[in-house]
């Protein structure tokens, strides 16, 4: 019965109904914070619980360090990953993890570049930011519809303008025009921001900004106080060919405890199908 319908839309000259494709950006904060009761160990299956919640095909996390991506790992039946150290591209440092549904989506292929004068060399900062800074870059393929996309995963530095600025500059060249693009990411920077601003501006759209979403519930980082009033630094956009379905922030608290000092941004999009001809 599915098929013949599909078949009368095809034949009436309707469009197809959109797929859905949910994406997050979820910074899942440091395995080294000084968090004391929310340190790690005590949170780590709530925070697995809350990227399980989402019911995302594709999460984009930062912060991860190897001992954290091994732990979600266990916890993420359903789930695979991929992101490399930022200090030496292995082991050593922070992941910008892109973590994805292996019953959705094909991971065709990855990588890391560092926001740099040297975007291949590990570790390398050069534009400002006192730590190295990383996206990774993955292409996907739809299983459902066979289309083929990409997402940049991020975490710009929080304390230089100047390396945000060159930062937004080099990633709008790796995203690769032939492909539709997903970003996600913690800038560090609010949707004010000149290099928040600028990736507007290269045809990036903010999903929550889109939809209009800006009010007092509109905020991404807490000082582990749950609160909801203060900024938003972390960011899902998508380019022109992808429809905004839906996006918001999310609360959850599983089992009562904060999964992190941050909240994750959650949208729905689907890729825009061309009208009859």
């Amino acid at each position: 019965m599915r098929g013949s319908a599909e078949g009368g839309a095809r034949e009436s000259g309707r469009p197809e109904p959109p797929t859905l494709l949910r994406v997050a950006s979820f910074n899942v904060r440091t395995w080294f914070g000084c968090d004391r009761w929310d340190s790690w160990p005590l949170r780590a299956g709530a925070c697995a619980a809350a990227i399980r919640g989402l019911e995302a095909d594709l999460v984009g996390l930062q912060e991860v360090r190897p001992l954290q991506e091994r732990g979600l790992a266990r916890r993420l039946p359903g789930y695979a990953g991929a992101g490399a150290g930022r200090d030496d591209g292995y082991g050593r440092g922070e992941r910008c993890t892109v973590v994805y549904r292996t019953s959705r989506l094909r991971l065709d292929a990855w990588t890391v570049n560092w926001f740099s004068d040297t975007p291949r060399t590990p570790g390398s900062r050069s534009w400002g930011n006192p730590i190295a800074r990383i996206v990774t870059l993955c292409r996907f393929t739809d299983r459902l519809t066979g289309d083929g996309f990409g997402l940049a995963n991020v975490h710009w530095d929080g304390a230089s303008a100047a390396s945000r600025r060159r930062s937004a500059e080099a990633l709008l060249g790796w995203l690769d025009p032939s492909l539709p693009w997903l970003v996600t990411g913690d800038l560090n920077a609010t949707a004010a921001d000149p290099a928040v601003a600028r990736l507007v501006a290269g045809g990036l759209r903010d999903t929550l900004a889109h939809l209009g979403e800006r009010g007092p519930q509109a905020a991404t980082h807490h000082q582990w106080d749950g609160s909801t009033d203060g900024t938003r630094i972390d960011f899902v956009f998508a380019d022109a060919r992808w429809d905004v379905l839906g996006a918001h922030i999310d609360h959850a608290r599983p089992g009562g405890r904060l999964p992190s000092d941050h909240w994750p941004v959650v949208a729905g999009v689907a890729l825009r199908r061309a009208g009859p001809a």
